[in-house]
């Protein structure tokens, strides 16, 4: 033990509250004794009961966290309380927390909302960032979004990350202030400097599109890469679409494939699709249908519209899987209730003809109806029309008031101002 320990010791042990202090977090931070979160929280625990606020606070916080003493939200609580009415800021803004979340204490956020606002008057970041996003989801005041963004502003300034980022949303979109995308790409950079990845990965996305800066598919592959390696799959998987293309990169179908897998096996539905691809059309593998089919299913698992759509296709043609129509066209449907207007062609043929579904030309209509207004490609509106030819006049209202039925049930583009008036 060195002298100096030693003095803190024994200062401590005399209950100077400023050694006691000191003693807790060497023992917390294992500087010069080995780490011993026990005694750092037995140390903050009599700083605390002797009224130091930031033991107060330390206290709480392990509390919170379960560190050296058992997880009590209730203790935790105790103890921002003692320490936020002395006006320590970092309490402040935990007790504000603990009030929004309910953590400790019955959710209420008007109390979190208030000592976010305290906190933030004596310059806690957090807090700031906290207030912002109360004002822009509206929780405990109105929707506020100039104001969301002043209090972002704040917080960004302090290098708060998150704050950065959301006001670069905010600029980016125009929320709550002129769209401007170079002050956009100004806090995205700065947020992605400090390591965090939506930030990395819109500033990419400003890069890529040039908006706001220069465009520079170099840069662009640079920071997509850079939250890529932190695990981003959404950034593994618009990395290996450079690779794949080319762009800012040189082309590299193993590079491109290695980053798909990564964002697959977090279930990166998009990453999995293109892996199907990837085996279907030998893309850097040999080509093997049956795990291309594979992929395809996962990525349709996981609620991929064209993923289902594929392996409706699959089923109908016996492509690296059974033939089964029936099968087929429950994956079409699937896809059709997501508004996939190749999806709902092929539902409305399988109606049409009775593939894999027993013949029903009112389904039919129904859904080569709702294909045609969102893709009024010449072959759907012919399909459509034969289909409307077998119909009566009353079967045709049935038909699109069906139509209409599954707009309001699964949020696809028929306009219901348009009438009931038949087609051909």
């Amino acid at each position: 033990m060195t002298q100096y320990l030693a003095q803190i010791i024994s200062a401590a042990n005399t209950g100077d509250v400023t050694a006691q202090l000191q003693l807790a977090d060497l023992y917390a931070n294992g500087i010069g004794v080995a780490t011993d979160t026990g005694q750092a929280c037995y140390w903050y625990r009599m700083a605390a009961v002797a009224g130091s606020a930031q033991a107060q606070n330390q206290l709480g916080e392990m509390y919170t966290r379960g560190v050296g003493v058992a997880a009590d939200q209730l203790q935790a609580v105790h103890w921002f309380q003692r320490a936020a009415v002395q006006d320590y800021p970092n309490a402040q803004a935990n007790l504000g927390w603990c009030y929004q979340q309910g953590e400790g204490v019955a959710r209420d956020l008007c109390q979190a909302f208030n000592w976010y606002l305290r906190a933030a008057g004596l310059g806690h970041a957090g807090a700031r960032y906290n207030l912002g996003y109360m004002y822009a989801h509206g929780h405990r005041t109105a929707r506020d979004d100039a104001q969301a963004l002043q209090w972002y502003l704040k917080a960004a300034r302090q290098g708060h990350a998150r704050a950065q980022l959301n006001a670069g949303v905010m600029y980016d979109s125009g929320v709550g202030v002129v769209r401007d995308p170079a002050v956009a790409a100004e806090w995205y950079l700065q947020a992605a400097r400090q390591g965090y990845v939506k930030a990395q990965y819109n500033l990419a996305l400003l890069f890529a599109g040039g908006s706001g800066v220069e465009q520079d598919d170099e840069q662009a592959c640079y920071w997509y890469r850079q939250a890529a390696e932190q695990g981003y799959a959404r950034a593994q998987f618009t990395l290996a679409l450079l690779y794949r293309n080319g762009l800012g990169v040189a082309q590299d179908l193993g590079a491109a494939i290695k980053w798909l897998q990564l964002a697959a096996a977090q279930n990166y539905a998009k990453a999995w699709y293109l892996l199907g691809r990837f085996y279907a059309d030998g893309s850097g593998v040999a080509i093997d249908r049956a795990e291309s089919a594979r992929c395809y299913l996962r990525a349709a698992e996981l609620g991929y519209n064209k993923a289902q759509y594929r392996m409706g296709r699959l089923h109908e043609q016996g492509v690296g899987v059974a033939t089964d129509p029936e099968l087929a066209h429950e994956w079409y449907e699937k896809a059709a209730r997501q508004g996939y207007a190749k999806a709902q062609y092929a539902s409305g043929i399988d109606y049409a003809k009775g593939r894999g579904i027993t013949r029903d030309d009112v389904q039919a209509y129904a859904w080569l109806y709702i294909a045609g207004k969102n893709d009024p490609a010449s072959h759907i509106l012919a399909a459509l029309e034969k289909v409307t030819n077998r119909l009566s006049w009353a079967e045709q209202i049935r038909a699109k008031s069906l139509a209409f039925l599954w707009q309001d049930r699964y949020l696809l583009n028929v306009s219901l101002s348009e009438g009931l008036g038949a087609r051909g």
